[in-house]
């Protein structure tokens, strides 16, 4: 009976192993040959596209902003499994993202989230230790590019910056986001157990497309010039905010264009949105004397005067529709003499001389009252009214600058319209636009809009201008070494409701480089300078300095010759 039990046993167990095999066998088969559609085993991915990089003018060697691949790590308290010691992980986590430990300890005692993100790496082996799960649990990594500027705040309100949807927020970022941003990749395949991709599984794989890379006119090395002299002149003279540009006079094309101040594209959300603003084009004001230089253009042109024909301007204080304009200059003078000296009863009384249809059409062909369209958000138009709708006094004042606002951008326009003997060019920034595979998509050809002047009209303004910067000028301080400088001093004063302040003004001095055979034009306004605030004292000096390193940089060969520096001279409107 004890042999019949055992074999008994026996038998029980070989069927037992028996049923396990089958059961096996089944559930293989199962595996292999049933309908599991249902199962979600589906692996999709996301692949980033790059967006563009942008340069300025030297090529590729200066990147002013490029895109880099990066992970966005995070936390999730409630993921870390039992056994890993959480002192030990935020050690980790700290090192390779440089944190400070007790706030990343701080955050694995969290309950309200189960996404705490931790920071931001570009490094792989940053990655890496963090992906170490003997070592490391409750911390993950999402993909994303990150915008970064090498040059710092260089550029930064031409630039504009890249918001946290990946969307250019201002600036070229924004203006041309659509040629710039990438596109992204796919890959759908299946995953295992554990959620890693089954490589042999793969359906789809579609490559991410970087975006195009955008060239600037702009110039790194004048632009560096250009917003050191505009942070000191404005941090000098205590200075509310200024700005800046420099523009080729037969192109159009612009070599800088500066305003202070300024901010950190990577760092954008430290700084308020009037921080952000571009100055040089969305500050609309009224421009004081640097007006004087298109009001005697437009009246050569119409053949009201010449550069000889004489005004009185009386004892310096002339009344016209019962208001007194004042003026530092007396006597009779000539055309000449009133750009020189700056003189408002003379370009007032020149104004008269038009009818008001007449000059609203000469401040119109300048392109005053409406935007030049240069490739970039937040060009204003400025302000010029209807001459039907000017009183009798505002064809006294607008001439001097007064009853009219401007941008810098259309007044350093009409500069160069002047020094392009007549020929007005469309400003514009953006040179060329390149694709990944090296295509042209897009160049600049330079853009007439219009010819306000004759030839002969604007050499004799410019002519005219070279005398204010010469011994008894108020732009005496804008003289550049070895060059002759044409331009124009302004001081206005700050409109506020009910008339002009006494006390807040803008400098402003704007004038092209040689003269003679204009190259470039660089503008120079100052908002609210004290305790000084003329043009001549406060702009002259950084046009100079500025004028001078562009002209060295450009190789600009010399039109006169280097005498001693005189620091002396009139500093008057």
């Amino acid at each position: 009976m004890q042999e019949r039990g055992e074999e008994m046993r026996i038998w029980l167990i070989a069927a037992l192993l028996f049923l396990a095999l089958c059961g096996l066998a089944a559930k293989l088969a199962y595996l292999h040959l049933g309908n599991h559609s249902k199962v979600k085993r589906e692996y999709t991915r996301e692949l980033l596209g790059l967006r563009g990089r942008i340069f300025d003018c030297n090529s590729d060697q200066f990147p002013m902003a490029v895109s880099l691949p990066a992970r966005q790590f995070f936390l999730d308290p409630q993921a870390v499994k039992k056994g890993y010691d959480v002192r030990s992980i935020s050690k980790i986590v700290a090192e390779a993202l440089n944190l400070d430990e007790n706030d990343v300890l701080a955050k694995f005692h969290q309950t309200d989230s189960r996404y705490i993100k931790l920071g931001i790496s570009t490094s792989d082996q940053a990655f890496s230790v963090l992906s170490d799960l003997k070592r490391v649990s409750g911390v993950g990594a999402e993909e994303l590019p990150i915008r970064s500027y090498p040059q710092g705040r260089r550029m930064s309100h031409v630039l504009g910056f890249v918001n946290n949807l990946g969307v250019g927020g201002a600036g070229v970022e924004q203006t041309f986001n659509r040629y710039l941003k990438g596109t992204p990749g796919l890959i759908t395949s299946e995953m295992d157990a554990g959620r890693i991709e089954i490589w042999s599984r793969r359906k789809v794989h579609v490559p991410p497309i970087p975006g195009s890379d955008v060239y600037l006119t702009l110039d790194h090395n004048i632009q560096y010039e250009v917003e050191q002299t505009l942070k000191d002149v404005v941090e000098k003279f205590q200075a509310v905010r200024g700005w800046v540009i420099v523009q080729r006079v037969k192109t159009g094309a612009i070599l800088a264009m500066a305003s202070y101040p300024d901010f950190e594209p990577e760092h954008y959300t430290e700084e308020s949105g009037d921080i952000w603003r571009n100055n040089a084009l969305a500050v609309v004001y009224e421009p004081g004397s640097i007006m004087k230089s298109v009001t005697v253009a437009s009246a050569l042109n119409e053949h009201l005067v010449t550069p000889n024909t004489m005004i009185d301007v009386g004892e310096g204080t002339w009344f016209y529709a019962g208001k007194p304009l004042h003026d530092h200059v007396t006597g009779c003078i000539s055309v000449s003499t009133a750009l020189k000296k700056s003189s408002n009863i003379a370009c007032a009384k020149i104004g008269l001389m038009f009818k008001p249809q007449r000059l609203e059409s000469y401040l119109r062909a300048f392109n005053f009252g409406d935007q030049l369209g240069i490739e970039l958000p937040g060009e204003e138009k400025g302000i010029l009214a209807r001459s039907k709708d000017w009183s009798k006094l505002t064809p006294t004042r607008v001439p001097i600058g007064q009853g009219i606002a401007v941008t810098g951008l259309q007044m350093i326009n009409a500069y160069s319209t002047l020094a392009n003997d007549g020929v007005m060019m469309r400003p514009y920034l953006v040179e060329k636009i390149v694709s990944p595979s090296g295509e042209l998509v897009f160049r600049a050809q330079p853009e007439v809009l219009g010819r306000p002047v004759r030839p002969e009209v604007a050499r004799a303004v410019r002519e005219m201008l070279i005398g204010v910067t010469e011994e008894g000028g108020t732009g005496k301080r804008a003289t550049v070494a070895g060059y002759s400088v044409g331009g124009k001093t302004g001081t206005a004063q700050k409109a506020v409701p009910g008339g002009y302040s006494s006390t807040d003004y803008y400098a402003s001095f704007v004038g092209f480089v040689p003269a003679h055979e204009p190259v470039f034009s660089v503008l120079v306004s100052v908002e609210r300078p004290r305790p000084q605030h003329t043009g001549g004292f406060v702009s002259a000096p950084a046009f100079a300095k500025i004028a001078a390193a562009t002209a060295r940089y450009l190789e600009v060969p010399p039109d006169q010759p280097v005498e001693q520096d005189d620091d002396s001279g009139d500093a008057q409107p």
